[in-house]
C-alpha cells in the first residue's frame, strides 16, 4: 500500500484528527510506502498495533465502540470478543467484552448476556475484575470491564512452571476472598478456573502483598432460589441434561444437575485450579469430556507429592478437602477455606515468580511477515467442537460458555466412520503387501530351483 492510500485510510477511520495527523506527517521522514508510514504513526502513539495493521488490510470501521476507541484485541470466546479499548472523553483504559451480533439472534444469549451484566453490576470487590457498564451500539451488546495489566493464571504457569507453595496458596486465598463477596448474594460463579483468574502488579494496596489476583467472567453465575424455594426471577430456564463449565474443573455436582450447585461448587473448581498452580497438570488429564466428568465423580486425582516434595502436609490436605467429592465434606464457606490457606501463604525467604505485566505495545516495522489475518470485527460464533463428546465451548483460555450434550454429534460418527474407513484401508494394503511378498518370493524359489535342476542335468 502506498503513502496516500493509507493516509486516506486514517483519515477515513477518524482514529487521527487532521491537525494532530500533519504534525506527525512533518516529523516523519519522506517516503512512499504506507508500511513505514503505518510504523512511524504507531512509534509516535497515534495509532496502536492492532489499528495500523487493520488499516493497512484496508479496513476503515471497527475502531469505535459507543464512546470507545478500540485498542487492541484481548482474546476471543465462545461468546464473543475481548478488546482493549480508551473512553474517549475520560481517556480511561478498560476491557470491552462484545458479545456476538450473530448469538444476540436467540433469546437464550441475550438472556445470558443480561444475566452477566446484572451479575458484575452486584459485585464490588478488590479481587473482583470490575463492571463500569454495560450498552448496546447497534446490534451489538457489550460489557465495559476494568482492564487487568496482567496475566491470567494459566497463562503464568505454562510460562514459569508450578508456582511457589506460598505464591499458590496466597492466590487461592484471594480468589476465595472474591468468592465469598459473591456467595454472600446468593451468586456462585460456575466456571472458576485459571483461564478466569487475573494477577497483575499489586500497586494500589488495596490487598496485601506484592500481587493482587481478580476473578474474571460471572457470566455463568446463577442466583440460587430464594428462602421460600421459589426460583429467582432472573434464574434462566436450562435443561437438566445441560451441563455448564469447563470439564477439567467441573465439581461432580455441577455435572449431574446445574441446578444443584451453590458456594461449595466453587470451592471444589477452586481445588482443581489450586492443583494446577502447584504441579502444571489439570487433575484429570487426558480422555474425552465425559470420560473427565466420570473421574471427577469416581476418581482422586495423582498425589501432588509424584510431581514435586515441597508441598507441606497442611497443604496437601486443604487440597484434599477442597476436590472432596461430596460437597458435605468440603469447606462449607469460602471464608473457611481463606483462613484455612492463610498461615502457607507468607513462608519467608521464598522467591515468588515475578509477574510481568501485559507486553507494552510493539513498534517492530510493520511488514507482511509479522501482519495476522485480518477479520472483521463481528465476533465468533461458538467454537471448538469436540466431535467426539458432542461439546460446545470455548477455544483453550477462553472465559466463556462450555455446553455439553448428553448425546455423541453427527461429526463424531462421521469422524469414527472416516476412522474406521482408514484403519480398512490400512488392513487391504498390509495384506496386498503381504500377498505381493510371497508372489515375489515364490517366483525367486521357482527361478532358484530351475537352475539346481539345470546344473544336475
Amino acid at each position: 500500500m502506498d503513502r496516500d492510500s493509507f493516509l486516506e485510510l486514517v483519515r477515513s477511520s477518524g482514529l487521527v484528527t487532521a491537525e494532530r495527523l500533519e504534525r506527525a506527517l512533518a516529523q516523519m521522514p519522506s517516503t512512499d510506502r504506507g508500511r513505514l508510514v503505518a510504523r512511524s504513526l504507531v512509534e509516535q502513539g497515534l495509532l496502536t498495533k492492532f489499528q495500523a495493521e487493520r488499516l493497512l488490510a484496508g479496513k476503515t470501521d471497527g475502531f469505535m465502540m459507543g464512546q470507545y476507541r478500540i485498542l487492541d484485541e484481548l482474546g476471543r470466546g465462545g461468546m464473543g470478543r475481548v478488546f482493549k479499548a480508551e473512553h474517549m472523553a475520560m481517556g480511561r483504559v478498560v476491557a470491552l467484552k462484545v458479545l456476538s451480533s450473530q448469538l444476540l439472534k436467540t433469546e437464550r444469549a441475550r438472556q445470558l448476556f443480561q444475566r452477566e451484566v446484572k451479575a458484575a453490576a452486584k459485585l464490588s470487590h478488590p479481587n473482583i475484575v470490575t463492571a463500569f457498564d454495560a450498552n448496546q451500539v447497534g446490534d451489538r451488546c457489550f460489557l465495559v470491564m476494568e482492564f487487568v495489566d496482567g496475566p491470567n493464571l494459566q497463562d503464568l504457569v505454562k510460562e514459569h512452571g508450578p508456582l511457589p507453595v506460598p505464591q499458590a496458596c496466597d492466590y487461592i486465598r484471594q480468589v476465595a476472598l472474591g468468592l465469598q463477596c459473591a456467595h454472600d448474594i446468593g451468586m456462585v460463579h460456575r466456571d472458576i478456573k485459571p483461564a478466569n483468574l487475573l494477577v497483575q502488579n499489586n500497586l494500589s494496596k488495596s490487598v496485601p502483598g506484592p500481587s493482587v489476583v481478580k476473578i474474571l467472567d460471572f457470566g455463568l453465575a446463577r442466583v440460587t432460589t430464594s428462602e421460600d424455594g421459589t426460583p429467582d426471577a432472573d434464574s434462566i430456564a436450562v435443561n437438566k441434561q445441560t451441563v455448564m463449565g469447563t470439564p477439567d474443573y467441573l465439581p461432580p455436582e455441577q455435572a449431574r444437575n446445574l441446578h444443584s450447585v451453590d458456594g461449595r461448587s466453587d470451592i471444589y473448581s477452586l481445588g482443581c485450579t489450586l492443583y494446577w498452580l502447584l504441579t502444571g497438570k489439570v487433575p484429570f488429564p487426558g480422555g474425552s469430556t465425559i470420560e473427565k466428568l466420570v473421574r471427577h465423580s469416581t476418581e482422586t486425582p495423582p498425589s501432588v507429592n509424584a510431581v514435586r516434595s515441597d508441598v507441606p502436609a497442611e497443604v496437601l490436605a486443604i487440597l484434599l478437602r477442597m476436590m472432596a467429592k461430596r460437597q458435605d465434606d468440603r469447606f462449607q464457606s469460602a471464608t473457611e477455606l481463606a483462613a484455612a490457606l492463610m498461615p502457607f501463604t507468607g513462608q519467608p525467604g521464598t522467591k515468588w515468580v515475578t509477574v510481568e505485566p501485559l507486553p507494552a505495545e510493539n513498534i517492530e516495522p510493520v511488514s507482511s511477515k509479522n501482519l495476522p489475518r485480518i477479520e472483521a470485527l463481528t465476533p465468533d460464533l461458538w467454537s471448538n467442537l469436540d466431535e467426539e463428546s458432542g461439546m460446545v465451548g470455548t477455544l483453550p483460555g477462553d472465559s466463556g460458555m462450555t455446553h455439553v450434550s448428553s448425546h455423541r454429534s453427527s461429526a463424531g460418527r462421521r469422524r469414527r466412520k472416516r476412522q474406521s474407513n482408514q484403519g480398512a484401508g490400512l488392513i487391504w494394503s498390509v495384506l496386498l503387501f503381504l500377498l505381493g511378498a510371497g508372489v515375489l518370493a515364490g517366483i525367486v524359489f521357482a527361478i532358484r530351483f530351475l537352475m539346481v535342476m539345470k546344473s544336475q542335468s
